[in-house]
């Protein structure tokens, strides 16, 4: 998974979403992949801030562009199980949760929630009953309150509503994985698609890719009522004592 956005007005909707991909998929994935970039020159791999005009891929022609994420894509459609994402406004946010719990679990640790409860769903239905590993970006500026959310749905809610599908957490580098530059894609495209921001020329299969009438993909916006309720049930729980607290560094390193 991966996270897009921040607190700018101009981009409102923070997002968290990527890819769920089988076990033995992984690494016939990882192997395509590095070879799209060997192909296209790009050996440091797709990061979507460097898509901007002085960023290293600001230069590639539409027509370059069009062509890698042509191949990006169709990638990321062969070897997927599904791609998920999850999306919120700022606003939305700020106007829903109670202060107490924003103290300590911002937009992205609800948006990581989420993707967590829609990976279990999917699970469930397909009859998947084992613990499903997460792989986060290690650059991830919002990282202590991932470790925050991830702690709290495996540690204490599953041990309270039973089997969530939660497993292990670990921190990648997104110049080493493929499939981080993918969820890069997705959150990226996701966010761009919720704030009504307009895809660079040759950025048309991210839209497509993101598509609700695609099979594979996931997408649930909160609903306001869910968020009302939500934040009112942590709300409670920090105020019996359970709070989320912040992790420290070492349990961040330990991720």
């Amino acid at each position: 998974m991966d996270e897009s956005g921040g607190s700018d007005p101009g981009t409102p909707h923070a997002t968290v979403g990527g890819m769920l991909i089988f076990r033995n998929a992984f690494l016939p994935f990882e192997d395509a992949w590095d070879q799209m970039l060997v192909n296209h020159g790009i050996p440091d791999g797709i990061h979507m801030r460097e898509l901007g005009k002085h960023g290293k891929l600001g230069a590639l022609s539409e027509c370059c562009r069009l062509e890698l994420f042509e191949e990006a894509c169709y990638l990321i459609k062969k070897f997927r199980a599904f791609t998920l994402v999850a999306s919120l406004s700022n606003q939305e946010y700020e106007a829903n949760v109670p202060e107490l719990v924003r103290k300590s679990f911002s937009v992205y640790g609800m948006l990581f929630l989420l993707t967590i409860m829609m990976n279990h769903k999917l699970a469930e239905f397909n009859n998947h009953p084992n613990p499903i590993p997460i792989i986060m970006d290690a650059g991830n500026p919002h990282r202590r309150h991932v470790v925050t959310s991830h702690e709290f749905m495996r540690n204490r809610w599953q041990s309270i509503v039973g089997n969530l599908h939660v497993g292990s957490f670990t921190f990648g580098d997104d110049k080493v994985l493929g499939i981080l530059q993918a969820a890069d894609i997705i959150a990226w495209g996701t966010r761009r698609r919720a704030s009504q921001l307009r895809f660079l020329p040759g950025l048309d299969p991210v839209e497509k890719l993101l598509t609700t009438d695609e099979v594979h993909h996931t997408e649930i916006p909160w609903k306001l009522e869910w968020l009302r309720g939500f934040g009112t049930n942590i709300a409670q729980r920090i105020a019996d004592g359970e709070g989320f607290g912040e992790p420290t560094d070492e349990e961040i390193r330990e991720s």
